[in-house]
């Protein structure tokens, strides 16, 4: 098999054209510093692979990147997904939560209200995000063989990432569609993070508030607007709740674990590496072109990092500004 393509190449100081004529597509991927993944048809190959340089090419600076926000009309699938009731009946009714628990005779405040329910709570979230993982996991290949008899069950493929193929294979697979669709519901179903706290007469942060109120939203847009990148949300948000909800299940049986702040460090080490691998989606053509994938990633963008900078402030105020406080006390009693 020959494959031929044109590349772009820097050389003295200049752009300058070279085409290279290669034996196979691994050999031209070494060349052009890609790592050789499997391709339906190689001139597809060759044709994702000039287009990827094109792209970074074009694309390289952030007021590039912010061209991209400049369509002149709403499209209609965006109109959609911004209008449909399910979501914006879901997630507003989730802001009078508080309120209405916090009027009605269910609070209770003694020690230990509600803690068998909080403990059955925990276990199924836990159990439930591991699950998510694990079948992201399989539909995306990374199953290390463990996945294969689920993907003969559902008739899936290894879906392939990054491609310029939009809507992306992902969305062609039942396992990841499954999994994706249920992690969206599941974020109506943390609402109950939220009414723990009411019901034990507990306070609700705005970085509660806000982290609940957009998680459904970040999702459902991916999801309505066949963003690939949702699985990046998916594989990393579910591992670190199967360990978030563990913990959390653990304390409310009683276990003092000593771990809280690194279950902040956690979810602040997601969020970054969250910002870093769904960077690359603006560099594919389709991917840019579509104002409805566009709109869901710079959403996602404005979401997590929203989210991001509320929890380095809780992270702040939990671990040093309280021991200042309380070195400060003990200050005050030696005097």
């Amino acid at each position: 098999m020959r494959m031929s393509g044109s590349v772009n190449a820097f050389c003295n100081g200049g752009l300058t054209s070279v085409k290279v004529e290669l034996n196979n597509p691994k050999a031209a991927s070494m060349l052009l510093n890609f790592p050789p993944t499997p391709r339906r048809q190689s001139d597809q190959a060759a044709g994702n692979l000039s287009d990827g340089l094109l792209a970074r090419r074009e694309a390289s600076s952030l007021m590039d990147v912010l061209g991209m926000f400049s369509f002149t009309e709403v499209s209609p699938p965006l109109q959609k997904a911004l209008t449909d009731p399910l979501i914006l009946i879901g997630t507003f009714s989730y802001l009078l939560l508080a309120p209405l628990l916090r009027r009605s005779p269910l609070v209770d405040t003694r020690k230990g209200a509600y803690k068998r329910c909080m403990i059955a709570y925990n276990t199924l979230m836990a159990v439930y995000s591991l699950g998510c993982f694990l079948v992201t996991t399989i539909a995306l290949g990374w199953d290390y063989g463990y996945g294969g008899w689920l993907r003969a069950l559902t008739g899936d493929k290894v879906v392939e990432l990054y491609t310029n193929t939009c809507p992306s294979p992902v969305w062609e697979s039942t396992l990841f569609v499954w999994a994706a669709k249920s992690f969206y519901y599941s974020k109506y179903v943390e609402y109950l993070d939220t009414a723990w706290l009411v019901l034990k007469g507990k306070p609700v942060s705005f970085l509660q508030t806000f982290h609940h109120f957009g998680a459904p939203w970040d999702v459902y847009l991916g999801l309505a607007l066949k963003n690939e990148g949702l699985w990046i949300f998916m594989f990393l948000n579910a591992f670190i709740h199967t360990l978030m909800y563990t913990y959390y299940g653990l304390t409310a049986a009683g276990y003092r674990i000593p771990f809280k702040p690194l279950m902040t460090i956690m979810q602040l080490f997601q969020f970054c590496c969250g910002f870093t691998i769904v960077w690359e989606y603006i560099y594919i053509p389709c991917f840019r072109a579509d104002q409805g994938m566009v709109f869901s990633w710079a959403f996602n963008y404005f979401y997590v990092g929203t989210v991001l900078l509320l929890f380095m402030h809780f992270f702040y105020m939990d671990n040093f500004q309280k021991r200042q406080k309380a070195s400060a006390g003990t200050k005050k009693k030696a005097i």
